[in-house]
């Protein structure tokens, strides 16, 4: 199974709250080297950290990215987390939105032995 593939399927176990920032212009940004824990993720940004329980190199990302791959984090992450306001957060396994895709509910984060990467992200699903 693809990392891709395996992001959605454990993913979808998941509990679910929060919210999500919407739309505009992609912007991300990378954080200090090593930030501790999931709250290190600002409100209103999804984010990735390149280790197992929210450590490593984190980035995040608000609004929709059409290109991620410029991002090192987002082709290498182990855990994840949607602090976002009002929207959850769709990923893609290519860039400007194609291949395989699964939606993230706001609040939702994971972390994990496996390795994933995103190329492309939107916001969906917003209140």
């Amino acid at each position: 199974m693809r990392m891709t593939k395996k992001l959605a399927v454990i993913t979808g176990g998941i509990a679910l709250t929060g919210g999500l920032l919407a739309g505009g212009t992609g912007t991300a940004g990378a954080a200090p080297a090593a930030p501790q824990a999931a709250s290190d993720c600002p409100a209103g940004w999804f984010c990735v950290w390149a280790g197992q329980n929210y450590t490593g190199h984190m980035q995040k990302v608000a609004g929709t990215n059409a290109n991620l791959t410029q991002y090192s984090v987002f082709q290498n992450f182990q855990s994840w987390y949607n602090h976002g306001r009002s929207c959850d957060y769709k990923w893609f396994s290519e860039t400007n939105y194609n291949g395989t895709s699964a939606v993230l509910a706001r609040g939702s984060m994971g972390t994990s032995s496996t390795h994933y990467r995103q190329n492309s992200n939107k916001w969906v699903n917003c209140v």
